[in-house]
């Protein structure tokens, strides 16, 4: 699947406009204070976030060219092999699940194999924050980032353990 062309409008910050004219904005931006407690660590992370332009009329049906251009752009960042992304899917209209699993279905169809994602959950005032951690399999700070993610992961309230369980074997999650 051919991506869409997609521009860079300043340091980490991309956008698109699909077939149908709908204008995506994909952009990364310093996470750095999730990892304060790792110096080493905390000016290589980031997150990302996708937004739409205001006021748009989405179009109908399924563009599996969106997809393709997401993962090329986080691909691309990632490849440096020095970075690595949070994604946090927004919750606040209730539809984070939905959000985690169309990422997760894009990143299985089109990882080449070369990114590794850690899939997270974490409550915080009785809100599930699902969210994963994406890292390049060769950067040199693989296990350390790996080590501290789950870490951080671990520190917060998760769920309990049945309402754990049946996020983490939900098929599409």
């Amino acid at each position: 699947m051919q991506p869409y062309k997609y521009i860079l409008l300043k340091p980490d910050y991309y956008t698109f406009t699909t077939i149908g004219g709908t204008e995506y904005h994909c952009y990364f931006y310093t996470s750095e204070e999730i990892f304060s407690d790792y110096p080493s660590l905390s000016k290589k992370v980031f997150g990302f976030n996708i937004g739409l332009k205001d006021n748009v009329s989405l179009q109908k049906g399924l563009d599996k060219r969106i997809a393709a251009t997401v993962v090329t752009i986080l691909k691309n960042f990632i490849d440096e092999k020095k970075n690595a992304v949070i994604y946090i899917c927004d919750n606040s209209d209730g539809r984070e699940k939905a959000r985690y699993h169309k990422f997760s279905h894009w990143f299985r169809q089109y990882n080449d194999g070369s990114i590794i994602q850690l899939k997270g959950v974490v409550r915080a005032g009785g809100t599930n924050i699902l969210n994963a951690l994406l890292i390049h399999k060769e950067n040199k700070y693989l296990n350390d980032f790996i080590e501290a993610y789950e870490i951080l992961t671990g520190a917060y309230t998760k769920p309990d353990d049945d309402e754990l369980q049946n996020i983490l074997n939900d098929p599409e999650w």
